[in-house]
């Protein structure tokens, strides 16, 4: 029985205006799936175009062509987003980069989490909103007296835990994490992808994991695609795409993580990528691995 498709991207483009005659091409003809149950990392470096198409999937940003479907419903479509916009709210869910901007300031933790319970007219279910807060907070790793703490009483840790808190409150089919990580601490980054992976086996939720640490995509992610430029250059599952990158600009990314290995990482050479000018369409090299190929 072949897995279900529970988010598909179709061929999505955006452009952002400098002046009446200029544009940046930010995401240009982008496809990927991600299956129902699984982790789908897209890596590459800043202005990539990683974070506009994960805009583009939450409907935060309108797209200028593609299709997104979601549940097989193509959320681009005005009527179709207003005939099921309560459905797609609550299962959707996404968590940014700052957690200091994406939290309320003046608003208590409990209210912070419990807040989309309330939007949607979700009965608690344990209760009431604040019992429903402190399950939840707990099961991030968080006591109950953070519960009536405001955001810059909190560390960067502890706030990016309270919006995963919120996220998880709605129960998500579909958990979009905007380089959640990027911002905090490396021992706290690592407490942070434990909690993902250990979460996303609890629940069962589809996750899509916006980053440009590689080592941490190799460690969390089922499948993965690299971008470049606004093209998704290569796509496929995590250990071939680490073990036999197929593109040069997946290889080059490759060899600058850094080695442990004071020596080793002197001696080595790493790759460079020239940058050339993106053409051709994705050819499958293996099972499920696509790469940008050249076309002509």
């Amino acid at each position: 029985m072949a897995e279900e498709i529970l988010l598909e991207v179709q061929d999505l483009t955006h452009l952002f205006p400098l002046t009446k005659r200029a544009v940046v091409r930010a995401v240009d003809g982008v496809s990927f799936q991600v299956r129902r149950g699984e982790i789908f990392g897209l890596v590459g470096e800043s202005g990539s175009g990683k974070s506009t198409v994960a805009r583009c999937v939450m409907n935060l940003y309108r797209p200028r062509g593609g299709r997104i479907l979601y549940k097989g419903i193509d959320v681009c479509d005005p009527a179709a987003f207003r005939a099921n916009r309560r459905m797609l709210q609550r299962t959707r869910q996404m968590i940014f980069q700052d957690s200091g901007s994406s939290l309320n300031q003046r608003m208590r933790v409990w209210e912070i989490i419990a807040e989309p319970l309330r939007i949607q007219r979700i009965a608690p279910p344990r209760g009431s909103l604040r019992e429903e807060a402190a399950f939840q907070m707990h099961y991030v790793g968080l006591d109950a007296g953070y519960l009536d703490r405001y955001p810059p009483e909190l560390s960067g840790g502890q706030r990016q835990r309270v919006a995963i808190a919120r996220a998880l409150a709605m129960e998500p089919e579909l958990l979009v994490a905007d380089e959640p990580i990027a911002s905090l601490d490396v021992s706290i980054q690592a407490q942070i992808v434990n909690l993902f992976k250990h979460l996303q086996q609890e629940h069962g939720f589809s996750f899509l994991f916006i980053a440009h640490d590689l080592a941490m995509v190799e460690f969390l992610c089922d499948r993965v695609g690299v971008m470049y430029r606004g093209r998704l250059v290569e796509a496929g599952p995590a250990a071939e795409v680490f073990a036999h990158p197929g593109h040069p600009y997946t290889r080059a990314l490759l060899s600058s993580i850094p080695i442990p290995d004071p020596r080793r990482e002197r001696a080595r050479r790493p790759e460079i990528f020239s940058g050339e000018a993106l053409g051709g369409r994705l050819a499958e090299t293996g099972p499920g691995h696509y790469v940008l190929r050249e076309e002509g």
